[in-house]
């Protein structure tokens, strides 16, 4: 018996970044409503087919919300695919941000509290709006492709203490249903056969997770300064201390005590040439 190979794709990623217009380029047909703003479109997570493609599109709710719904969102994204057989995933990047932010670390980290790690050997990038010039697009995409499959690599294997031994594929879109270059109707080619190699994922055991506390860790930075008086001479001071800055998924920052740190620089008091008379 000759079986038809099929793929149902879950789009993930931050609000604004072109889910929707994704999806609707992927399936040949606008079926999800795109926002013209930053501000989302989808309120729920919405599955629509293309049956010439044998593909189904899974479109969900952006995290990061501007209106604060992100536990909302993530909870309906996991009852859905729950109940629904996908095999991959990609998450979607706006291709004009020019670098590695800290709110996708916290993203990135809301899925893998999601997901188990073997879900991510069915996990992709999209790099979506790439609306530049064919000579510009071949130059960037080696540099993307380098620092975000390290970075996001670099996450996911501290995240679940386990090795990645194969590398994130990247893609490049413009979803312009109207007037389609032909780079990337190809690109779009190369989406389904990667997403049509994959047996379908198990999602039984995904959990929701209440109040969940996410991983991501910033570092702030301050300098103090300071002058004192040793006979006639004045001396100067600089003292440096860090903290860190945790955020939970509801966007609440926790604050570190300040530590002083690096003890190398912290000894660095000298005697000015401006002496005190």
């Amino acid at each position: 018996m000759y079986f038809i190979k099929k793929a149902t794709i879950l789009l993930i990623g931050k609000t604004g970044n072109g889910k929707s217009a994704l999806g609707n380029f992927l399936l040949n047909n606008e079926c999800f409503k795109e926002s013209p703003s930053c501000k989302s479109e989808t309120h729920v997570t919405t599955m629509e087919t293309n049956y010439y493609d044998n593909i189904r599109v899974i479109d969900t709710p952006g995290i990061n919300d501007s209106e604060g719904r992100d536990q909302e969102h993530y909870e309906n994204i996991i009852r859905f695919i729950k109940d629904t057989n996908i095999n991959s995933i990609l998450m979607v990047l706006n291709y004009n941000e020019t670098k590695f932010s800290s709110d996708l670390q916290e993203i990135l980290k809301i899925y893998c509290n999601i997901f188990n790690f073997d879900f991510f050997q069915h996990f992709g990038l999209v790099f979506s709006k790439a609306y530049v010039s064919k000579t510009q697009l071949e130059k960037s995409k080696p540099i993307k492709r380098y620092e975000y499959q390290t970075k996001f690599k670099e996450i996911i294997e501290d995240f679940y203490n386990q090795k990645l031994y194969y590398d994130i594929p990247c893609f490049f879109i413009d979803s312009d249903l109207e007037d389609p270059e032909d780079i990337f109707l190809e690109e779009r080619k190369n989406i389904i056969s990667w997403a049509k190699k994959f047996s379908t994922l198990d999602t039984n055991n995904l959990s929701i997770k209440k109040d969940l506390k996410i991983k991501l860790e910033e570092i702030d930075y301050k300098t103090d300064y300071d002058v004192d008086i040793d006979g006639n001479y004045k001396i100067q001071k600089w003292d440096y201390y860090k903290r860190t800055i945790k955020t939970d998924i509801h966007g609440r920052k926790i604050y570190g005590d300040w530590n002083w740190y690096d003890s190398s620089r912290n000894r660095y008091k000298y005697r000015s040439s401006c002496m005190i008379f």
